[in-house]
């Protein structure tokens, strides 16, 4: 203690540099396995921005195997997801490539791409599943047609697709939206989610399916399986190697998980005694969610979330046990495309814990119930500091003083770096770090991003407001009609109780977050003034309410109205809807934004459009406000290119010191 230099919060030097976060950092996705050849192969970010394939060999060797000129990637509801699979001979990958959603196969031995689905380019492809049968060349997919790209008349349907001729047969259609098809391990069986506007995929989402005949190349008897009822919200469907079928449902308020057995139509719940109040499987806007899988017909590895945070589990089905197999210090976070089984006994895994960067784990069981991890591969390989550096999280609930009467939930890094100390009787600045979604949530596995601050002797703390996922059905919907009002007084109580907890200095905290967590620290700057928020930055966020609402894109064009009217909207006249709408809209309240606001923006953002940017800043300009706009050119909604990445971090960090040091 006594080498430590002595200096204010949020002046501390750092080993973690702009360039750890950005570039070096990469991330992980999408384990799969040939389940006839044993192959693995995973995804990876590049400096470049692009998503490669990445091999496993046998004797360990990683090794890429996407031609540099292709990227993993798709814009299937705008979002995309599940970019790849393995055929069965694990001689073929099929992919779609970012860059005009088209589709090719990837000769795995050769690492020769061929084109596939090229020449019709309103076509779009995702959430590949390759028929595990042996010799089979039908890979099941969904596909999004734009021909006509309006979101009322945008189609999308359920499409095997033969990856050797590239013919397409579409063979789910009728329903507005599908996820997540999957073979059943002979072939003869598909599966898959849908529904319809105006409902939403949480609590809504069915789960259909039917006969295949890999011969001729048909589907038939189509059938629903779960979900009739009404807020039941099944999630990831998934075959197990004896053929049972497992997916998550929601019963008494949290998604659990139900198995129906091989030759039966019954779902039975396994109930596993201590997880009553987990959520066990997942959906959400992004495609591909696998946080669990099947090992063995006795063996689940799964990965459930309890308040925002998650453990790795091994479920017993014989016994319906189960018992936690990593230490949240390696696994507290699970990705959203995270588990695939590789064999009877062991399991591919990615996730972050509460002092361990996001990494890919293989997990072996031993017939005497040992497990033994290995790390394959570390997100963070070109970031040698000691993890000493790294700050440890706390779950934070904090009840609130305003009504509704409710217990809001978050996490909380504080300042920590061994090099130094602040005076004595000082208190760091808190940054509140705001999730998109608005249905979503941040869990406590280390990011490097928000190490970078926490090192640096800023406070942080992730807002799981009312309405975040993995917290179960009530928090989630209760949202629904408030949007911009709980949420935003949710980051006002949470910053009010960590003041008076002596926890961080007053009248220093900044709010963040990226599209519905950028339109909350508007509204939060807007509905609790400097006097809780010393300044802001609203990444790709929303100030139009109305605008989103005419110009957003098909998945979430009916999710606007539940989360600002309620659930009975449809009820609500024209002239009440303008009336809400408008007191929502942070760009008619901009008076009210009395503190410094950086606005970063995409031009190319097809979610929230730089408009919504454009017309707050100026807005607040009108009012002599203080605010500044970045406009980031090529960028889409997220900025998921390291370029962008690397300039919200710089530009974000020039805004804390001018605000709140």
């Amino acid at each position: 203690m006594a080498s430590q230099q002595i200096a204010s919060y949020g002046t501390w030097e750092s080993p973690i540099t702009v360039q750890s976060v950005t570039s070096k950092a990469k991330s992980l996705s999408s384990p799969r396995v040939s389940s006839r050849s044993g192959r693995v192969f995973f995804g990876e970010t590049k400096d470049s921005g692009n998503n490669c394939i990445v091999e496993i060999t046998s004797d360990g060797i990683i090794k890429d195997i996407l031609p540099a000129e292709y990227s993993a990637g798709n814009t299937v509801y705008e979002y995309g997801g599940s970019a790849y699979d393995v055929l069965s001979d694990g001689h073929c990958i099929i992919f779609s490539h970012s860059k005009g959603n088209t589709v090719h196969v990837l000769n795995t031995d050769t690492c020769v791409a061929s084109d596939l689905v090229v020449d019709k380019p309103h076509l779009r492809y995702a959430s590949f599943f390759a028929n595990p049968a042996q010799d089979s060349r039908w890979v099941v997919a969904v596909e999004e047609d734009h021909e006509h790209d309006t979101p009322d008349q945008v189609k999308d349907y359920i499409v095997v697709i033969n990856a050797d001729s590239g013919e397409v047969r579409r063979i789910g259609t009728g329903a507005d939206f599908y996820y997540t098809p999957q073979f059943s391990p002979d072939g003869k069986r598909v599966v898959w989610l849908e529904w319809d506007h105006p409902d939403l995929p949480f609590g809504s989402a069915k789960l259909v399916g039917g006969d295949w005949d890999d011969g001729k190349g048909k589907f038939s008897g189509k059938r629903v399986i779960a979900g009739e009822g009404k807020q039941e919200g099944v999630a990831e469907p998934r075959f197990g190697p004896d053929g049972s079928l497992f997916f998550g449902q929601e019963i008494n308020g949290y998604r659990q998980l139900f198995r129906i057995l091989p030759g039966e139509t019954e779902a039975k719940q396994i109930e596993l005694p201590g997880l009553e109040k987990a959520e066990l499987g997942e959906i959400r806007w992004l495609q591909g969610s696998q946080t669990y899988a099947p090992l063995s017909s006795r063996y689940v590895i799964a990965a459930p979330t309890i308040t925002g945070a998650s453990q790795l589990i091994l479920i017993d089905l014989e016994n319906n046990s189960w018992r936690e197999i990593a230490d949240s210090t390696i696994f507290a976070e699970a990705a959203i495309d995270a588990i695939a089984r590789l064999t009877d006994s062991s399991a591919l895994v990615i996730g972050s814990g509460t002092t361990t960067p996001q990494n890919l784990y293989k997990f072996t069981f031993s017939q005497h119930n040992e497990v033994s991890c290995e790390t394959i591969r570390e997100s963070t390989a070109g970031f040698d500091s000691d993890q000493s550096i790294f700050s440890k999280p706390e779950v934070v609930s904090v009840p609130c003083v305003g009504q509704p009467s409710r217990t809001v939930h978050g996490i909380l890094w504080m300042p920590h770096n061994p090099a130094y100390r602040a005076p004595d009787g000082d208190l760091p600045p808190l940054i509140v770090q705001v999730h998109g979604g608005p249905t979503h949530h941040t869990g406590p596995g280390l990011k490097l991003r928000t190490q970078y601050f926490t090192s640096r002797g800023f406070a942080y703390f992730a807002l799981n407001y009312t309405g975040s996922d993995g917290h179960g059905q009530a928090y989630r919907d209760a949202l629904f009609g408030h949007w911009g009002i709980l949420d935003a007084d949710d980051a006002a109580e949470c910053v009010k109780y960590l003041v008076a907890q002596n926890r961080v200095k007053a009248g220093a905290a900044g709010i963040t977050g990226p599209s519905a967590g950028g339109y909350n620290v508007l509204q939060s700057m807007i509905r609790h003034g400097p006097e809780t928020f010393a300044s802001g930055v609203c990444v790709c966020g929303v100030s139009d309410v109305k605008k989103l609402g005419e110009a957003t894109h098909k998945l979430e064009a009916k999710y606007l109205e539940p989360l600002v009217l309620g659930w009975d909207f449809e009820s609500v006249s024209e002239e009440e809807k303008e009336k809400v709408y408008r007191e929502r809209s942070p760009v008619y309240h901009a008076s009210d934004i009395r503190a410094p606001l950086l606005l970063l923006h995409g031009v190319k953002d097809t979610v929230v459009p730089i408009e919504q940017a454009r017309a707050i800043a100026e807005a607040i300009r009108e009012k002599e406000g203080d605010v500044r706009i970045v406009e980031v050119e090529g960028e889409g909604h997220m900025f998921g290119a390291p370029v962008s990445k690397k300039i919200w971090l710089e530009e974000e960090e020039k805004w804390w010191h001018r605000t709140l040091l």
